[in-house]
Formats: structure tokens, sequence, C-alpha cells
């Protein structure tokens, strides 16, 4: 989806800000990551949008952050403007169902390869050659099939952009302007978990993405750009999603999901090279290698990086692991993560 910002090849002076992913915060460790991180009576933006209706019901968040937040209220903010702007509600209520039909489709075709990738891999080779060679296409006509659906989907974004034009319209104006000066106003943003589309939405309709970051050159990177953030961000759960390059859900053992790992949208990209898991030892069968290696295949050359109660990675400047980090390898165990980007032991 498109967002609104320039490209600042002199921020590579600025302050050092980075982003720190955390796993799930049954047992809430934000105050101690914040006293941590040097910000313990900083003046906190929170971005609880995820939990939709119960957006405000915050007040654990309220306390560990020791009464110095405010809530930017996304939630509430975009009801707002399906109700002063019904045409632009109703379009986007179209694209979101036209968005659930393609999600639908591209999950049948998806189930179907990953089962014949299972049934290859339990067939008993004669040649272990062909047995691989086998193997190998039809998991490069998954990661294929998760290229196009990705494309699709931000193309779908692109053009409710292009054609009804949000950012003309007074209201999302307004609520833009509002949430940026709120954001301009603290020292650093949280951004709590829940829906991951519907947090997704919200950050793309008021443009989050140039509020929190700036676009820094960088001939090493194949776009000549990447993002660094103007102050601290925290996020979990669907937070931690968010904010990566893309978006993959995943609950092996669920009763009501496909059981199998499936790509939703891009993410705001404001970390280079990952796929965030939340909760990943309890929604991935992690001794099933075979699913494992089905997993990290399909998130390379990104690194699929699990997040688990406990974990907390402060990511490089520049939006990367660092070194030593617990990722998912190639092989479909758990390893470290090299500065090099090779897996290590």
């Amino acid at each position: 989806m498109p967002a609104e910002g320039t490209v600042d090849g002199d921020r590579d002076a600025a302050p050092d800000h980075r982003i720190t992913l955390l796993g799930p915060q049954r047992d809430p460790v934000v105050d101690d990551v914040m006293r941590s991180l040097g910000l313990e009576g900083a003046r906190v933006a929170t971005i609880t949008a995820g939990w939709r209706d119960r957006e405000h019901d915050d007040g654990l968040l309220v306390d560990l952050l020791s009464g110095r937040c405010v809530n930017l209220g996304l939630w509430q903010r975009m009801q707002q403007i399906w109700e002063e702007d019904p045409e632009l509600e109703r379009a986007d209520r179209h694209r979101r169902q036209v968005l659930t039909e393609m999600q639908q489709l591209y999950l049948i075709g998806l189930q179907q390869a990953v089962e014949a990738c299972t049934r290859i891999r339990a067939h008993q080779p004669r040649d272990a050659r062909v047995h691989q060679m086998a193997i190998e296409d039809v998991l490069e006509i998954i990661h294929d099939l998760d290229d196009r659906h990705v494309r699709r989907v931000a193309e779908l974004h692109e053009e409710f952009y292009a054609v009804h034009e949000p950012h003309h319209r007074d209201a999302v104006v307004r609520g833009r302007h509002e949430v940026g000066r709120i954001v301009g106003e603290c020292d650093a943003v949280v951004i709590a978990g829940g829906h991951v589309g519907v947090l997704l939405g919200t950050l793309h309709m008021f443009n989050l993405a140039p509020v929190l970051a700036t676009a820094v050159t960088d001939p090493a990177d194949p776009q000549g750009v990447h993002a660094r953030v103007d102050r601290p961000v925290v996020a979990w759960g669907a937070g931690a999603m968010a904010l990566t390059e893309r978006v993959v859900l995943f609950y092996d053992d669920s009763v009501v999901a496909p059981g199998v790992a499936e790509v939703l949208m891009e993410g705001l990209g404001l970390t280079r090279g990952l796929v965030a898991l939340p909760a990943a030892s309890d929604r991935l069968d992690v001794k099933d290698l075979d699913r494992m290696r089905t997993l990290t295949h399909r998130c390379h050359p990104r690194v699929a990086l699990p997040l688990d109660p406990g974990d907390r990675v402060t990511l490089t400047a520049d939006g990367r692991v660092p070194e030593g980090t617990r990722i998912f390898g190639a092989d479909g165990t758990t390893t470290r993560y090299a500065a090099s980007g090779e897996e290590g032991a």
C-alpha cells in the first residue's frame, strides 16, 4: 500500500533509535523493557487498534507505562471517518470483501500444493536425486503462489488508494494530521497485538509508516533505501508482524483455521529481511521438521523469527536481525543468526 514520505540521505546522522520485538505479553514485561531502553518516564504513543472495540481497554498497559502515554485510538478514528465519509466506507468495505475472497481462493490452491509436498516427502524414493528434485519443484510452486498472492493484494490496495484518494478527503486528512502531531510529541511508540489485518488497515489509513520512520538512502539495498525509525518502537504479537515486510498467518493445530501457514499481505516494511512468528512454539509443530523446512523455505530470503514468551529482539539501526538471534533455520530446527546473514550453530 502506498505511503507518502520522502527519502532523506542526511538521516544517517540521526539518533540510533531501534525497533524492539517482544514475545507474547501474558506476563507483561513492557515496563522492564522500557526501563532497559532508557525510556522510563518517557511519553509514549500507544497503538491498540488490533483490539478493535476493546481498543481503549488498556488500563494495564497505561499502568505499565506509568500513565505517561496516549492511545492514538486508530480504530475509533477509523469509525469516525466512515461516519463522515460514507462513500469511502462503502469502497473500503468492498475492498475488504474482495480481499477475503482472494485469501480464500489462494488458500484452496495453497492447501493442495502443501498436501502434494507432504505426499512427495512421504514417498519411498528409488532415486534420492529425483525425489529431492520433486520436493524442490513443489516448494517453488508454493513459494510462487505466496509471491503472486502478495503482489495481487498489493495491487488491490494500490488501486483503492489511487481511485478513491483517501489522502485528499477531509476526514482522513484531519485524522492523519492529528495522529502525526501526537506521535511527534512522544518519545517512543508501543504497538500491541490483536487482529493483524485490522491493525494494518488502520496503520495504512493514517499513513503511519512515514510518521514512524524515515527512508534512508542505501546503495546496498535493492530498493535503494531502507527505513529508519525516528523514535524507539516496541511491539509484540500482531504489532511485531505489522512492522515487517511480509505477514504470515500460522497455526498448525487449529481446529477452525486451515492448519497451513498462509501469507496475508505486506507489512509496513520497517524491518529488513525477517518474518515475525509470535507465539511460535505454541502455534507451530516445531517437532515436525518437514513442516518447519517448508515454512522456512517459504519465508526465504527472509529470516523466520520466533517470538516466544520472554523473547526480546532489538533490531539493528537499519531494521535487521542482530547476530546471535534465535531463528528457524533451513533444516527446520532453531539456530542462531550470524552477522553475514547465514545460519550458525
